[in-house]
């Protein structure tokens, strides 16, 4: 068992979170935690279809499990976005005092994943961005790749949709580098404020083509995933997996 200091022990991630930008322009990359929800996941998938955007869902092994997630999770995939593990209850992996809770909070929610979809997961994130020597240790064990952000409008916390546009437009506007935006999927406020804001980007990138100067690019899930993975596994993957569906669940497969 570890000790109650290591445990506690806690220092942030890495910034920026996915790396510097690849093309110069300031990036975005999506991610949702905390679902699916059979109410507001949908909602969240109609938007980011009608903008086009592939996304990162990071997901509660307890949420996978329920019988309704099953069509959610598996439009998820059919619509180009990845899934990744948020543990299984959503507990503070360095506040856990005994190892083997823990570890069984990373291990269970890989194996909900795995059991609704078939493929296991490679991406994770701990639950409020814990990072601890302890959290560290186990994910290094399992080969796990613990993927932060950068930008967090905390609708989680305060549930103001006002609050989250205002945040999402002040930061999108004035960010450099790549940037990975951290959302909720539950959360109504996060239904709300990302069609605005994705409008908001179209505006914002119409007026900065005109002035001639870098716009905002949204960067894919599956580009994230692509940059990741080896050249010759992703080709080879690209060939012998037909379709988008299960294209997401090869490359997801063996993410590092």
């Amino acid at each position: 068992m570890a000790t109650q200091a290591s445990a506690y022990a806690q220092v942030g991630w890495v910034s920026p979170a996915a790396g510097p930008t690849l093309t110069g322009d300031p990036e975005v990359i999506f991610t949702f935690d905390d679902g699916p929800d059979p109410a507001r996941t949908p909602a969240i998938l109609d938007v980011l279809a009608k903008y086009n955007i592939s996304a990162i869902f990071f997901t509660v092994g307890r949420m996978v499990a329920a019988p309704e997630a099953k069509p959610i999770l598996e439009r998820i995939l059919r619509e180009g976005h990845i899934i990744a593990n948020h543990t299984m209850e959503h507990g503070d992996l360095c506040r856990i005092k005994e190892d083997e809770r823990a570890a069984a909070e990373i291990d269970r929610g890989h194996e909900a994943i795995e059991k609704a979809l078939g493929y296991r997961a490679t991406w994770f994130r701990a639950p409020y961005g814990a990072r601890c020597p302890r959290l560290e240790a186990m994910l290094a064990e399992r080969g796990i790749t613990h993927f932060h952000w950068d930008l967090d409008p905390k609708e989680w916390q305060h549930g103001s949709a006002k609050k989250t546009l205002d945040y999402l437009i002040k930061q999108l506007g004035r960010m450099q580098g790549r940037n990975v935006l951290l959302m909720h999927d539950i959360k109504l406020a996060t239904v709300v404020a990302l069609p605005q804001a994705l409008e908001w980007v179209q505006t914002e990138n119409e007026r900065r083509k005109a002035l001639r100067i870098r716009r905002i690019r949204v960067v894919q899930a599956y580009e994230i995933a692509m940059e990741r993975v080896q050249p010759g596994l992703l080709d080879w993957l690209s060939a012998v997996t037909p379709g988008k569906d299960s294209l997401s669940r090869a490359i997801a497969a063996v993410l590092p």
